[in-house]
């Protein structure tokens, strides 16, 4: 898997990692769990682990989503899907700027079935 990183802000942080932890941070982002990626590398959960440790030390993230987050934003072509939901929250975001949420009532279970006589 080769990257083309357009970013020198990323280019500088991802050549501080191994080509295990690229390959580790890559899985990572596409949504592997730990165990998953040490079943598909050959190699024991423990590792991943250590890897997945260097990988956030390394690029100052707290947790998967942010490495998720910086590979995405590293090449958002790999990714255009996962970048479109993200521009689709920012939009639901922006445009609800009054910051009222819609709430829904809970209805008791006599509720429930008036409405479904209603429905039928």
């Amino acid at each position: 898997m080769r990257l083309e990183i357009k970013s020198k802000k990323y280019l500088k942080v991802m050549k501080r990692l191994t080509k295990q932890e690229n390959a580790i941070s890559y899985l990572i982002a596409s949504g592997y769990s730990e165990k998953e990626i040490a079943s598909k590398l050959f190699i024991a959960e423990s590792t991943v682990h250590t890897h997945a440790r260097n990988i956030r030390r390394k690029i100052h993230a707290r947790s998967a989503v942010d490495v998720a987050r910086f590979y995405i934003l590293a090449n958002p072509k790999m990714f255009f899907i996962a970048t479109m939901f993200l521009v689709i929250q920012l939009f639901t975001v922006f445009v609800n700027q009054d910051g009222q949420e819609k709430r829904f009532r809970r209805l008791s279970r006599n509720g429930r079935r008036a409405r479904k006589e209603l429905t039928i």
